[in-house]
């Protein structure tokens, strides 16, 4: 299942996208799909992800596919009991928009 942030507050114009499952496949069709450049598609150990602006950001917005989020503090809240993680583990503090990469 693929996981969007509406927009990141620390990032304004930008949006993440995660995979459930942490598929690089799920998220290579979606930036694919959106015309998102290779760029975008990062690759973190534990969350690999994409970075989206501009057309791709409001396609994959628009994208049915797509479950969006209104914070990426939902978003990764999400993320992590897809991960079977505790948000006890989060070093952040409360309350705060942390990136989800």
């Amino acid at each position: 299942m693929l996981l969007m942030d509406r927009e990141n507050l620390l990032v304004p114009g930008y949006s993440h996208v995660l995979s459930s499952g942490n598929d690089v496949g799920e998220l290579e069709e979606l930036r694919l799909r959106v015309g998102a450049p290779p760029r975008a598609l990062h690759f973190r150990e534990r969350r690999p992800h994409l970075d989206l602006k501009l057309r791709p950001r409001e396609l994959a917005l628009a994208d049915p596919d797509v479950r969006v989020f209104e914070s990426t503090r939902e978003l990764i809240r999400f993320w992590r009991r897809s991960q079977g993680t505790s948000e006890a583990t989060d070093n952040r503090r409360p309350g705060t928009e942390g990136d989800p990469a």
